[in-house]
């Protein structure tokens, strides 16, 4: 369990990241969104970024990618902080959102 979720009874920005993993590999695209959509917006990121480094060192120079941008940290950090109070508001269709 969360420690967050434990302590505070609310989600964090990575709660249900396993199980979004799970459902992912699994083929299950859309329970994987249900439990964490910023999670796999990271995952397709991160795979993204490792693609360009891979084709980089076989090509033998460096390829720009989007974690290689000034704005790239505190964008992240602003999206994270944000899907953090999201996921946790309790009106609306958010509550959804909670894992």
């Amino acid at each position: 369990m969360c420690p967050v979720k434990a302590l505070l009874g609310i989600d964090c920005p990575g709660c249900g990241s396993l199980r979004m993993l799970y459902c992912l590999l699994h083929g299950d695209l859309w329970a994987a969104v249900r439990f964490n959509a910023l999670g796999l917006v990271a995952v397709v990121l991160l795979v993204w970024a490792y693609v360009a480094w891979t084709y980089g060192r076989l090509a033998g120079r460096r390829i720009l990618s989007w974690q290689h941008y000034r704005w790239a940290a505190p964008v992240t950090l602003v999206l994270a902080l944000a899907w953090f109070v999201v996921r946790n508001l309790g009106f609306g269709p958010f509550p959804a959102l909670y894992v």
